[in-house]
């Protein structure tokens, strides 16, 4: 585990003092003029600026939606999302008392929180109190970084600080998750309208490149990313809010730009612009040794004959040649009973996914099977979506989307069988993936939703975050409970865990916000208690 409890968590990178120390020089140097002319239309003046003073900002917002620096990222997302997700598994056994286990230690579950505040709302907040109306695009580009990474955070939590942030140093009051998602959706289309003029106005420009480490300054592609992300949380809405969730779904779909289509639009983290990383998921892996498959990850890729697996892992040296997984909540006396089970395939070069094509085309396949107007068939996106993931990863079946027969397999632990999972085991059966893989019209709903998410679950991978979300929100794919279940009866075992607790630090300085945060939540600040869009009928 090395040395992630003796880190101490810095409240800003380098790169957020480098930015500050640009806006504090350019400040200094540079006459602000106030432009009678269209605030969409930028001067020559203008786009031959560095614009330092504000874009500044924004490369730290980007590396901190999944942080680039590995001892966070193991406590930000992979020692909860990643594992609650059934992607992966920690090979060590951090004493039993942790997350994988659901005893949610305070010191692993204020990260998340931590870091999208000093990085993602603080930054924006800059750009906003900062911002000409000349350079409204900015603000515009901030404003969709921070709805990609406080959804993350309120996915995870619940209500938070947000309407409310840097209006009150001392005590920051706490919104409802359903009043956080209704700004996100209004913030997404203010956005989307303002790069939407600025794209008309000023053609070819592209003022955000020097500071755009996803889409080299391309403003028609943000707009695509921002559509894509407003139809991701028009979904997570459905069972809280059907019409809201209909309504902003068409909206993202119609618009004139459209989504993210093939995998040249995927938003990824790039090493651009003089900014280079270690990918922070390779280091927990390759480095600390501390996470590998998890094991439902191994049941359905390996039942469904996936060509996929091995684009995403590299065979167990237990057992040679063979993809293992490990199961979530199990006894680990010592990290070298399971460290020789599957690692990820990826490097330190590999870019950080935020978000890919094929999730558009499975959230499009979703509202066509609702009803909703998505302009195509469920079925089409569907097998679309599919085609876009293995285009993505360079592989290809013919075979694959016709496969009628093939479902989940039995999963085996070669090192304790007391942690098997068994499909002609009548009480392990339900908690292995039944569905198959080929659309079938005659199907029920539910039957073809499991396909749908499935499918969306598998081509997410490695971003946990999501497929935890989604996981939550549908019960789909059919997860493997815990083994140990260490939460002292404030998590089911069989209905899985649901959010993190508030940090300690906000019960300590926040106390009046938090307070009224567990107002808002509805139930107990554990990991037992549903979020606001958590509503499905069919899920426990």
């Amino acid at each position: 585990m090395k040395t992630i409890y003796n880190c101490l968590k810095k409240q800003y990178t380098m790169l957020s003092i480098i930015a500050l120390c640009a806006f504090f020089a350019s400040s200094c140097t540079k006459n602000f003029e106030k432009y009678n002319t269209d605030p969409n239309k930028a001067t020559a003046a203008q786009l031959q600026g560095d614009f330092k003073n504000i874009a500044g900002y924004l490369p730290n917002m980007q590396l901190n939606i999944i942080t680039t620096v590995n001892y966070n990222f193991q406590v930000q997302q992979n020692l909860n999302a990643d594992i609650f997700s059934g992607y992966m598994m920690a090979d060590e056994p951090f004493d039993g008392l942790n997350n994988d286990t659901y005893h949610m230690r305070p010191d692993w579950n204020s990260t998340a929180f931590d870091l999208a505040y000093s990085n993602i709302m603080n930054n924006w907040n800059q750009v906003r109190v900062h911002v000409a109306p000349s350079q409204a695009h900015f603000l515009a580009v901030a404003t969709i970084l921070k709805v990609e990474g406080m959804h993350r955070v309120t996915d995870i939590y619940g209500p938070l600080p947000y309407s409310k942030f840097a209006t009150n140093p001392f005590s920051t009051p706490y919104d409802s998750q359903q009043s956080i998602y209704s700004s996100f959706f209004n913030e997404l289309d203010t956005a989307v309208n303002v790069l939407t003029n600025f794209v008309k106005a000023n053609p070819g420009a592209v003022p955000f490149k020097p500071f755009d480490l996803v889409y080299g300054g391309d403003y028609t592609q943000w707009i695509k990313f921002a559509n894509t992300l407003r139809l991701r949380l028009a979904m997570r809405i459905v069972y809280a809010d059907a019409a809201l969730a209909q309504k902003e779904a068409e909206a993202a779909v119609n618009n004139s730009y459209g989504l993210l289509t093939v995998p040249a639009d995927d938003a990824n983290i790039n090493m651009v612009n003089s900014i280079t990383y270690h990918n922070p998921l390779w280091s927990v892996c390759y480095e600390y040794f501390d996470i590998n498959m998890g094991a439902p990850m191994e049941s359905i890729l390996t039942g469904y004959k996936d060509p996929r697996l091995a684009a995403y892992f590299v065979p167990s040296t237990i057992q040679p040649g063979v993809y293992k997984g490990i199961r979530i909540g199990i006894d680990i006396p010592n990290a070298s009973l399971y460290s020789t089970f599957s690692l990820l395939n990826l490097t330190s070069s590999t870019p950080i996914q935020l978000m890919t094509a094929s999730e558009g085309y499975f959230l499009r396949a979703e509202g066509a099977l609702r009803g909703w107007a998505m302009g195509g068939t469920a079925q089409s996106f569907y097998e679309q979506g599919i085609q876009t993931s293995f285009t993505q990863h360079g592989v290809s079946s013919a075979s694959y989307v016709n496969d009628a027969t093939s479902t989940a397999a039995s999963y085996i632990d070669p090192n304790n069988s007391a942690n098997n999972m068994s499909a002609s085991n009548v009480t392990q059966k339900p908690y292995l993936n039944n569905i198959t893989i080929k659309w079938d019209a005659t199907a029920t709903f539910e039957q073809n939703l499991q396909r749908i998410i499935t499918q969306k679950w598998i081509a997410c991978f490695p971003e946990g975050e999501e497929a935890w979300s989604e996981f939550r929100r549908t019960g789909y794919p059919k997860l493997f409970p815990v083994v140990t279940n260490n939460s002292g009866g404030t998590i089911s075992t069989t209905a899985f865990i649901k959010r993190l607790p508030f940090p300690s630090d906000e019960l300590t300085n926040n106390p009046t916000g938090v307070a009224q945060g567990i107002s808002e939540l509805g139930g107990p600040d554990n990991g037992g208690t549903r979020l606001w869009w958590d509503k499905n009928p069919n899920v426990q």
